[in-house]
């Protein structure tokens, strides 16, 4: 080969290179705005989706305009008897200055297909007004029926306390508890229903720290 035909295919290559840097930022700088652009509005649609939750355990409170939520850290104490981890928030339902209810956040490891996720609303009393399971992995069909969108097994905690039933009668009945178990599910039932038990214990040992609208805490809105 020449060398003015070495020459051309050299040249040829840094153009084709430059070309190549060149589409590579740009790609770049358009991926870096559209993710700019787009940021604040997917966190905004998080943000409508978790408050959605949160309501969904505390219905009686989801439709008021003088209602505001804030949310306590759960101290460490208390973490593993809830499953949880550093940072998960006890959100608390406020009117003026009084706690009408707290949304409590829990995680059994206990599942059939594994961990199940909920969220618990207690009201100040200790009463359940609702749960919900935000996360599982159990079988379509069977367990998969804890969830609200499959059945109403667990509506069935609803207005129920560590009064009623009494602590030990907080299982399933197959071990001698109050709770029926879904059929063909007592595990995934199981699982629910201690972590729910739980949720409860967590109130009544934390419940003046929770109740206590002084208590040191943050707008919903922040980080």
């Amino acid at each position: 080969m020449s060398d003015a035909a070495r020459n051309g295919v050299s040249d040829s290559t840094q153009r084709n290179a430059v070309v190549l840097v060149v589409v590579g930022l740009a790609a770049a700088i358009l991926l870096s705005v559209v993710h700019w652009l787009t940021r604040a509005p997917i966190a905004q649609a998080r943000e409508r989706v978790a408050e959605a939750e949160l309501f969904a355990v505390v219905p009686a409170f989801a439709k008021a305009t003088d209602m505001s939520l804030d949310f306590l850290p759960v101290p460490p104490q208390f973490r593993t008897g809830l499953g949880i981890e550093a940072g998960a928030r006890i959100y608390r339902i406020k009117r003026g200055g009084e706690i009408l209810a707290v949304i409590v956040p829990a995680l059994s490891p206990s599942g059939y297909g594994g961990p199940i996720r909920l969220i618990a609303g207690i009201d100040r009393d200790g009463t359940v007004t609702g749960v919900k399971v935000l996360e599982h992995h159990e079988t379509p069909g069977l367990g998969d029926r804890i969830a609200a969108d499959k059945s109403d097994w667990i509506r069935r905690f609803t207005g129920r306390s560590l009064l009623d039933p009494v602590p030990n009668r907080w299982q399933v009945r197959r071990d001698g508890g109050a709770f029926d178990q879904i059929t063909g599910a007592t595990i995934s039932s199981r699982a629910v229903v201690r972590q729910v038990r739980r949720a409860l214990d967590y109130f009544n040992d934390d419940r003046a720290r929770l109740l206590d609208a002084g208590a040191i805490a943050a707008p919903e809105s922040a980080p």
